[in-house]
């Protein structure tokens, strides 16, 4: 998912969010932010491509990571919203929009946001092999964030060889992680197979992946039973998501298609 369209960042911030705006009404009334009465509390996850996403929490609270396209977004951000970045690449960052920002803030930084709905833990982590694991000089950062009883890793561009034993304890028990698997800027492709390496020492039950090409679609698919999305928002409850590990493509409904067809996948539902 390199392909990146440069169109969107042409256009002035106040359009960009008007126009998301009018794409969905903006509520008359801030959110209350208390728990749902369903009998199993839920999530929902919307998929931007690269790796941006954006969750909304079991109360309506918004966290959004990654954001690079802000047309992809659900509505306009409140503040009792919580925006993650995991790293500053133009794929991943918008400078207009982290600015102005209304809620709490985790930009390429330790720290540590505890709310009664979600809980969020920034990881120092690597874009290149090479880099420092050190707060900071990091290139990368990870987000653990648990929420609706569900503990979602978002991996960002980490490009490590492999996890610390510090790194993996903060990890936990992993139901979603939302990760890499070609990418030319963390020296991660097919043939080192970084990104599945890390993936075995993670085990989560779930992948959602973000950069990736042909060749690294053909060893995931091989390795884990896959699934794909026809729309870019999902609802996930604990029980919705495997024990083993399954992976789900999500994204422009073109390319999914395309590869659900190719290799045979079945609808997520």
């Amino acid at each position: 998912m390199k392909n990146k369209s440069s169109l969107w960042m042409a256009l002035p911030m106040t359009f960009l969010l008007s126009a998301c705006a009018a794409s969905t009404p903006a509520p008359t009334e801030a959110p209350t932010l208390e728990p749902t009465a369903t009998a199993e509390p839920s999530i929902t996850l919307t998929y931007g491509d690269n790796a941006q996403v954006e969750l909304v929490t079991p109360t309506g609270r918004h966290v959004y990571i990654d954001v690079w396209n802000v047309s992809l977004l659900t509505g306009q951000p409140g503040v009792d919203d919580i925006l993650l970045t995991t790293h500053m690449h133009t794929d991943h960052y918008f400078d207009e929009f982290v600015n102005s920002f209304p809620g709490r803030k985790l930009i390429m930084t330790t720290g540590e946001i505890d709310l009664p709905d979600v809980k969020i833990t920034a990881v120092v982590s690597a874009h290149l092999p090479a880099d420092p694991l050190e707060a900071e000089k990091a290139t990368n950062f990870l987000f653990v964030i648990e929420t609706g009883g569900l503990r979602i890793v978002h991996f960002g561009d980490c490009g490590q060889l492999s996890f610390t034993d510090e790194q993996l304890a903060m990890f936990g028990k992993v139901d979603l992680a939302v990760t890499q698997f070609s990418n030319s800027f963390s020296m991660m492709d097919a043939a080192n197979r970084t990104g599945f390496n890390q993936m075995d020492q993670v085990k989560p039950r779930l992948i959602l992946p973000t950069h990736y090409d042909r060749a690294t679609l053909e060893i995931a698919v091989g390795l884990w039973p896959g699934f794909y999305s026809k729309t870019r928002t999902i609802t996930l409850t604990p029980a919705s998501i495997p024990e083993k590990t399954n992976l789900l493509l999500m994204g422009a409904e073109y390319t999914i298609g395309a590869y659900a067809s190719l290799y045979k996948l079945p609808e997520w539902k």
